[in-house]
């Protein structure tokens, strides 16, 4: 779904201090960090901005396929008690990813998801991928006398499935919450039913480890777009950087993907999926 004001708040919030402000390694709940002036006005210009297009998008683009995943954290009645959290009480352990870490005995009523630590989006948008790219190969029904120029636009215009905004609290990081938001939304992806057979996304090249985190996870290196931009918080003023964005590729598991396959899956019972969807770990908004 494309999430309700209040989640869309903690979304941004999410996103732009993963993105843009320092992290501690642990969570403070009752003290909060010391940041300057000028980047505060920064920080919540980002977050007016990123709240505002996820709003608009709702708003003006009503058709466009669009899914919001965010993971939560599992707070204790005890824990939660002490803090300002608007959680909602855990019926089954079931619904924790992690139920084993939790304490021997433990009663999972006892147990409220909380707020949000990881978060990802997928968006149906145009993205070409370049003439020389494999899988934009036209098929046998495709007109052979067709020139380079229109099949250039045909790639061009293509619509593909495209994973943004993949972020998770610096806490969380290394639990595998980050893989289970993206088995979701390639989950996600193949329930829309729209023949999509791949997703892309653009990781920055100064950020070696999402790059390896993607490749371990069979995302394909496709290109460097050196000519793309992002906005630097470093100096007084709020501005915008040249940056090389590496566009990647993930082909999706056709037998999973197929129809009939998934219709098979879910007359025999709930898929896996569909529980990590309403866990604390992955849950789509």
């Amino acid at each position: 779904g494309r999430g309700t004001k209040k989640e869309i708040e903690e979304i941004t919030q999410l996103c732009v201090d993963v993105f843009f402000n320092a992290q501690e390694d642990v969570p403070t709940n009752n003290d909060k960090k010391s940041t300057a002036p000028w980047k505060a006005v920064q920080l919540a210009y980002l977050r007016n901005y990123q709240r505002g297009d996820i709003l608009s998008r709702n708003a003006f683009k009503k058709d466009q396929l669009v899914d919001l995943i965010v993971a939560r954290r599992v707070y204790s009645v005890d824990e939660s008690s002490n803090m300002n959290v608007i959680a909602n009480k855990i019926d089954s352990a079931d619904q924790i990813f992690n139920a084993d870490q939790l304490p021997a005995g433990g009663d999972e009523s006892k147990f409220y998801a909380g707020e949000i630590i990881g978060y990802c989006e997928m968006v149906e948008k145009k993205f070409g991928l370049g003439g020389n790219f494999e899988g934009d190969e036209p098929n046998d029904d495709d007109n052979e006398e067709e020139d380079d120029d229109e099949k250039e636009v045909k790639m061009e215009e293509k619509l593909r499935p495209y994973l943004g905004n993949l972020s998770v609290v610096k806490y969380a990081r290394r639990s595998g919450v980050g893989s289970k938001l993206m088995d979701e939304g390639e989950q996600v992806v193949r329930e829309w039913d729209a023949g999509h057979t791949e997703i892309v996304l653009q990781v920055e090249e100064d950020n070696p480890s999402a790059v390896q985190f993607y490749k371990r996870r069979g995302w394909e290196f496709v290109f460097a777009d050196p000519t793309c931009r992002r906005y630097d918080t470093s100096g007084f003023f709020l501005k915008e950087s040249r940056v090389t964005k590496y566009a990647m590729i993930k082909r999706l598991d056709q037998q999973i993907a197929d129809q009939n396959g998934l219709k098979e899956a879910n007359d025999a019972g709930e898929s896996l999926m569909d529980k990590l969807r309403n866990s604390f770990f992955v849950s789509k908004q």
